[in-house]
C-alpha cells in the first residue's frame, strides 16, 4: 500500500472501515466507489481534497477506472498526498489531545489503529 498510488476503496458495511484508513496512512488516494456512503469524521475532513469518487454503476464498466486513473496527472497526485499527510497529521494531533478524554467506543477503536498503522 505505502508503493501504491491509489487504494480501491469500495463501499462497506460501516463507515468506519480501516481501508480507509488504511490508504490514508499509507498517502495512498482512496477511490471510493459507492454512489452514497456516509465517511468518518466527514464534519472536519474534506474528501473531495483526498480522495476520488467513482459511483457504482462507472465503476463496472470496463476499462473505466483504469482510464480515469491513468488520466490523473502526477502534480494531482501529490496534491492528493499533501492533503492525505495533512489530514493523517491531525488526526494523530487530534488523538494525542483527545487520549485522556472520554471516547466513545469506535471513536477509541479507530484511534488505536490509526495509532497501530502510523
Amino acid at each position: 500500500m505505502h508503493t501504491s498510488k491509489f487504494c480501491l476503496n469500495p463501499a462497506g458495511d460501516t463507515p468506519s472501515a480501516c481501508r480507509l484508513f488504511d490508504a490514508i496512512v499509507s498517502l495512498c488516494v482512496p477511490v471510493i466507489v459507492s454512489d452514497s456512503i456516509e465517511l468518518p469524521f466527514e464534519d472536519v475532513i474534506d474528501y473531495k481534497k483526498i480522495a476520488i469518487f467513482v459511483g457504482t454503476k462507472a465503476s463496472l464498466r470496463p476499462g473505466y477506472l483504469a482510464s480515469l486513473l491513468r488520466g490523473v496527472s502526477t502534480e494531482r497526485i501529490l496534491e492528493f498526498q499533501k492533503e492525505l499527510k495533512q489530514v493523517y497529521v491531525t488526526m494523530l494531533l487530534t488523538m494525542s489531545l483527545k487520549r485522556s478524554s472520554n471516547l466513545s467506543p469506535i471513536c477509541l477503536l479507530i484511534c488505536l489503529n490509526w495509532e497501530r498503522l502510523g
